[in-house]
């Protein structure tokens, strides 16, 4: 099965790079007098990261709709690195797509703003070494709508067999729906195995 396996998906968020959206939430709440969960709430419950992600609103609209839901005077200087200050590096998974690069066409899928991707770009290395990159807000659609992962498919030359990675499951059964096997991201070493049972060369 290895010599049909020839490209895989990646998420980006908690699966290469783990995200903690609390820690500048923690800082807003600081700012604003209110709680971690009351910032939370405002910002993703009213969609606002959604719409940013979706490039329904570019970063200056966002940081005005961030600063009147919080009761805030916010520069878009300011609350971008502050918001795009969320993100690690998960070096096990780095590992892994290092050692599929040379036998697979690597892509990367991610629900993503502009803010975050160029942040990812600039700290992290393992993002630039994708070749392929879908990007939501470019799209204007979030998995798991059909329209980003054909954009993906778009990549792939017709019969390749594909993969796709992500830590939500929702997002792995609408790949499927698509045709690809999927991963439910859990941990590394689960990752590496079920690449291995899939026919990846690592």
């Amino acid at each position: 099965m290895s010599e049909h396996v020839t490209t895989v998906i990646f998420d980006l968020g908690n699966v290469v790079l783990p995200f903690d959206p609390l820690k500048p939430c923690a800082f807003l709440a600081g700012m604003a007098g209110k709680t971690t969960d009351e910032v939370m709430h405002l910002i993703y419950d009213n969609n606002l990261e959604r719409r940013f992600e979706q490039g329904m609103i570019d970063g200056d609209q966002f940081t005005e709709r961030v600063s009147e839901v919080l009761g805030l005077e916010l520069t878009t200087n300011e609350f971008h690195d502050l918001w795009a200050d969320m993100f690690t590096e998960n070096r096990e998974v780095s590992a892994i797509v290092r050692q599929l690069l040379p036998h697979h066409h690597l892509i990367l899928l991610s629900n993503t703003n502009p803010w975050h991707w160029q942040h990812a770009l600039k700290h992290f290395a393992i993002v630039s070494e994708f070749k392929d990159c879908i990007l939501s807000y470019e799209v204007g659609v979030l998995k798991p709508h059909p329209l980003i992962y054909r954009a993906a498919l778009e990549k792939v030359s017709p019969f390749e067999r594909v993969i796709f990675i992500d830590d939500v499951e929702i997002n792995v059964d609408a790949a499927r729906i698509m045709g690809m096997r999927g991963i439910h991201f859990r941990s590394a070493d689960q990752l590496r195995r079920e690449l291995v049972t899939l026919g990846c060369r690592l």
